[in-house]
């Protein structure tokens, strides 16, 4: 694309992260970190999407000799730059072209994305710039168009902020300078997924998607709850079926990032069946999906626990629940501490972990804490902060998982490799991890139990069924054990990958 830089070093492999590798641990991250090493001979760098640069953002990795060059934009820094340097003709043109696309958009139709594309990237200024999408008159005659004053009885103001808020970040995802490399590999759709589809029409080179957990959904469920965004009346906004007139902004928002993610992606991958049925309901062609299963290191974690869990147990000991994940509210950790309450009345020599970083959502941890006040947990509830599995997982007796949303959890692989039962919440492919996928896969049995969501009562009646029977938790000790080290090795994960890789780098 004319005036846009062009890099001297041409890498194998960019990776495009939104909110995780290298500076958000997690286990997207982990799952990230882990393809670097273990592919040594590919020529990795990145580009990072972060919120600001007012904050600070050390890395929780120690980034691999193969990857290098990381780039990281901080989307909520803003510049609104020089005004417009357009003619009044080309201005008014490319306002019309702009029309037209989101008019296309509003039908679900994102095929001029490629030639809207270079109203953007233009750095001889030919294009539009910041400024005047958002102060241009231009621009602003038609924000009030699709406003529709006539029939629109919702806030004006309300309407330009939330028009503000929403395009700003896309705007600086356009005017990102990404580095050159034979495939472009996107970690999520979003605003990573928006910034593939860029360097796709720069460089024309093939463009991979990636979706652990389904963006779209995860971004819906965090728009019903917030309360940042405007809301009619001011009433807290639950997950529920009728959301306010901004909400749905967002919302239309990240569906369209999505779905022309899915559009420029040349193959899309995912972890388990119920998410490419997720990818196709929102519009993903389902000859470009392919599903791959998360694996693990079978020999790290294989070895932490004896294969007879009732060897190892010493009369009067404390058993042990512990809930690795980050301490926000899509992990649900209050539905955790609900039901360590119930489990402690009903079973009183019970300790309970939760064991992950707490920093990421300080207000929701403060909650958390609270909560533990509240029922009176102190003794028993530990919050760990970040820490290494590898030293918690040789004492669990058991581990819990209570998100609201996932994709395919690693630390149920973990655990269940460790010989750890787990009792998850029936989200993404928990049930098929815990309960079997194939028809030899559920013949091993369950290897822990399934509850609803967000259900403190089933989570602790599953938790305390295993912990009250020695025999139950040891077949399913064993089940856990066999169906990672059958279905999940790490090494068929990374294979697949390498020759994904040095398919598409030869095109």
């Amino acid at each position: 694309m004319a005036g846009t830089r062009q890099s001297e070093i041409e890498y194998d492999v960019c990776l495009l992260l939104e909110g995780t590798y290298p500076f958000v641990s997690g286990g997207v991250s982990t799952w990230v970190h882990n393809l670097i090493r273990a592919l040594p001979e590919i020529r990795f760098t990145g580009v990072c999407i972060l919120p600001t640069s007012k904050e600070e953002w050390g890395k929780k990795y120690e980034i691999p000799d193969n990857f290098s060059g990381l780039e990281v934009v901080y989307i909520h820094d803003y510049e609104l730059g020089e005004k417009e340097r357009l003619s009044g003709k080309r201005r008014r043109q490319q306002i019309q072209f702009l029309r037209g696309f989101h008019t296309r958009m509003f039908e679900k139709d994102y095929s001029l994305f490629e030639k809207v594309l270079p109203f953007f990237k233009d750095r001889k200024k030919k294009g539009l710039t910041v400024h005047d999408m958002i102060y241009g008159k231009d621009a602003w005659d038609l924000l009030v168009e699709f406003y529709n004053p006539e029939e629109n009885r919702e806030s004006f103001i309300d309407y330009f902020w939330t028009y503000r808020f929403t395009h700003l970040p896309i705007f600086k995802i356009l005017d990102t300078e990404i580095p050159k490399a034979k495939v472009y590999h996107t970690i999520s759709t979003g605003y990573a997924g928006i910034l593939g589809a860029t360097a796709k029409e720069i460089y024309e080179r093939p463009l991979l998607l990636t979706e652990h957990g389904i963006y779209t959904k995860e971004r819906k469920i965090e728009i019903a709850q917030a309360e940042w965004i405007y809301v009619a009346g001011g009433e807290q906004v639950r997950v529920q079926k009728e959301l306010g007139a901004f909400q749905n902004l967002w919302i239309r928002l990240f569906e369209s990032l999505g779905r022309i993610t899915y559009q420029e992606a040349d193959r899309i991958y995912t972890l388990y069946e119920g998410n490419r049925q997720l990818e196709i309901a929102e519009g993903a062609d389902p000859e470009k999906i392919s599903v791959i299963p998360n694996g693990i290191n079978i020999e790290r974690f294989s070895i932490l626990k004896p294969v007879d869990l009732k060897a190892c147990k010493e009369e009067g000991e404390p058993l042990k629940v512990g809930f690795v994940g980050r301490v926000v509210p899509i992990k649900d950790v209050k539905t955790f501490i609900r039901a360590c309450k119930i489990v402690s009345l009903r079973l009183p020599n019970v300790e309970f972990y939760i064991m992950g970083p707490t920093d990421e959502d300080q207000d929701y941890h403060e909650e958390c804490l609270e909560l533990v006040q509240i029922l009176r947990l102190e003794e028993q509830v530990e919050f760990t902060g970040k820490i290494n599995v590898m030293e918690y997982y040789p004492i669990l007796d058991l581990l819990v998982l209570t998100s609201v949303s996932e994709a395919q959890p690693l630390v149920i692989l973990e655990g269940n490799c460790a010989g750890i039962p787990v009792v998850a919440s029936d989200v993404g492919a928990c049930r098929e991890l815990l309960d079997g996928r194939t028809k030899e896969d559920k013949a091993l049995g369950p290897s822990g139990i399934v509850t609803g969501v967000a259900d403190p009562l089933g989570t602790a009646q599953g938790i305390i069924d295993i912990l009250s029977d020695d025999e139950l938790r040891q077949r399913m000790s064993l089940a856990g054990r066999k169906r990672v080290e059958t279905f999940y090795r790490e090494s068929d994960l990374n294979r697949e990958y390498l020759g994904i890789y040095k398919e598409f780098m030869n095109n």
